[in-house]
């Protein structure tokens, strides 16, 4: 009697672990998960240098007549120094208070002592003719655009543009990080002037990133 409890002891565990998968199987738990969150700490960030790679904080047109226009001659190179992030260009302009001449922003001609600022970002220098109106460095920020008709600027005349970031131009749009394009200014003198000799930090343009 004693050996047919324990059969009958033996079978009954036997079905209890078959029906749990075997002894070594491990029971299920009810799942469990966890979000993850990153702050990323790079920050839209530009560096204006010069063609040596020094930080430039001014530039000098030299010597100009009254009634003409000149491009910098060396480029004025803006680097996206963020780390990681794509950027576009801005850029602004303020007429420095202090000086005898006077900034204008639209396209009326010139009076005396007054002067204008155009814009052009692409690789190569391009020349006098190749800003238009809407080059014009306004005092309220401009977004580059790329490549095309009346495109903020941009041109294509006299080299590859190189003002958003939708078009890789041997990467020099900011797209990668730590890409740099290249700036040209156009500086127009009105045809008169109340002052000669040197006039120091007649304007500041702005450079943001957006």
């Amino acid at each position: 009697m004693k050996r047919l409890m324990r059969l009958l002891a033996a079978s009954a565990m036997l079905a209890v672990i078959a029906a749990s998968g075997g002894p070594g199987d491990a029971q299920a738990a009810t799942p469990d998960s966890v979000t993850l969150t990153v702050t990323i700490g790079n920050a839209l960030s530009v560096r204006i240098r010069d063609a040596a790679g020094a930080d430039l904080t001014n530039y000098d047109f030299g010597s100009m007549l009254l009634g003409q226009a000149s491009v910098n001659t060396n480029p004025i190179n803006i680097d996206n120094d963020s780390g990681g992030l794509t950027e576009t260009m801005q850029l602004s302009i303020w007429d420095n208070p202090g000086n005898p001449l006077v900034l204008r922003t639209d396209t009326n001609p010139l009076g005396s002592g007054e002067f204008r600022v155009a814009a052009l970002f692409q690789d190569a220098a391009p020349g006098v003719a190749a800003f238009a109106n809407e080059d014009i460095v306004t005092g309220a920020p401009q977004t580059a655009q790329s490549s095309g008709a009346n495109a903020v600027f941009a041109t294509s005349t006299s080299g590859p543009a190189e003002d958003g970031v939708n078009v890789p131009d041997d990467n020099r749009l900011g797209t990668p990080p730590t890409a740099e394009i290249r700036l040209w200014l156009r500086l127009e003198l009105g045809a008169s002037s109340p002052v000669t000799g040197l006039q120091t930090n007649i304007a500041t343009v702005y450079v943001n990133a957006i």
